[in-house]
């Protein structure tokens, strides 16, 4: 196994994802069938894993439809992919990362966070027992595999920064989705986009005894890891755009409490779609899960305080050239009231 998916299904399941979205089209997927539910398109940050139990939970259990909604939930090609497809109207709503968001601002890409799935930090600096990585003070002559998102490199600027190693010292490599097949081969010494919950556990249960350390605990900020994104430009002109979205984000809600209450539930849920997964880790991966999906202000609740903050944090590190306006990458207009 490789984490959120196996090496060996990921071009299959790169290649069916592609066919889904080829078949987009322009101008969004969102639609309302005479007398039928509105069709609604979302574009996942990866391929199906415990993060999105609440986007499958609402699914199976009928919550989507029951809002008269008709969801289909596509994985990336990339996982920069949501962001890019949603601005461009190819997909109705996206999944994707609180810091590539802002990131995002700089391109002037017309999106909108309108409410956090998981709202902590869970990406971590990550290292099997066998590297030669065991802090990261290790990192200086090493490869470490990214993922290939833009907070990636910024991510291991500060932890290489925070370490006191030359960031030129360090080799990157894109390796996409094979964060664990990377690490467990050898092909790199670390890994930065691997999660705590998702490929931390499964390389502890694979007896990897692996070295584990959020970049919060290397001077990150605490931030939302994944957030529901919207077009910002529909938000504005499309009534029933606005509709669909309040609608699914008040089946997503009901799609997190019904996991967080029903864990067995949840886990019968994640099995049917997250198959690159052996069926006890993946239980013990949806149990690490639960708990980080609790938002102690309400579900899917935004705090534009710290969105400023985190905005403030990249512009002093030199990731974005201009001061972020927050005011247009955040809402909780759409979010169920109370």
């Amino acid at each position: 196994m490789t984490g959120r998916v196996r090496a060996h299904r990921h071009a299959a399941l790169v290649a069916a994802a592609l066919v889904v979205l080829a078949g987009c089209g322009g101008g969004g997927q969102e639609q309302k069938e005479a007398d039928g539910p509105a069709k609604v398109r979302v574009l996942l940050d990866w391929l199906p894993n415990p993060d999105h139990l609440g986007l499958y939970t609402a699914q199976d259990k009928g919550l989507f439809t029951a809002a008269d909604l008709s969801v289909k939930l596509t994985p990336p090609s990339n996982p920069s992919d949501p962001l890019k497809l949603v601005a461009a109207n190819k997909v109705d709503l996206g999944i994707t990362y609180e810091p590539d968001v802002l990131m995002s601002a700089d391109q002037d890409i017309p999106v909108t966070a309108v409410a956090a799935l998981i709202p902590r930090a869970l990406n971590s600096l990550m290292a099997v027992g066998s590297s030669p990585v065991k802090s990261a003070s290790d990192l200086a002559g090493k490869t470490v595999g990214t993922a290939g998102l833009p907070s990636d490199d910024m991510y291991l600027r500060q932890i290489t920064n925070r370490a006191g190693v030359d960031r030129d010292a360090v080799k990157k490599v894109n390796v996409g989705a094979n964060l664990v097949a990377s690490m467990i081969s050898g092909k790199v010494d670390a890994t930065i986009g691997a999660y705590r919950n998702i490929e931390g556990v499964q390389l502890a249960e694979d007896g990897h005894d692996p070295l584990i350390v959020p970049v919060t605990e290397a001077g990150v900020p605490e931030y939302d890891e994944l957030v529901v994104i919207a077009n910002r430009n529909r938000l504005r002109a499309d009534a029933d755009y606005r509709d669909t979205v309040e609608r699914f984000v008040g089946a997503l809600g009901e799609g997190v409490r019904a996991a967080q209450q029903d864990p067995a539930a949840a886990r019968a849920s994640m099995r049917k779609v997250a198959t690159g997964y052996d069926g006890p880790v993946l239980g013990k991966m949806v149990d690490a899960t639960l708990p980080l999906l609790q938002n102690p202000e309400g579900f899917g609740r935004l705090d534009p305080a710290q969105w400023k903050s985190f905005a403030e944090w990249l512009h002093r590190q030199g990731v974005v050239k201009k001061k972020i306006d927050v005011g247009p990458l955040v809402t909780n207009d759409y979010l169920p009231a109370g």
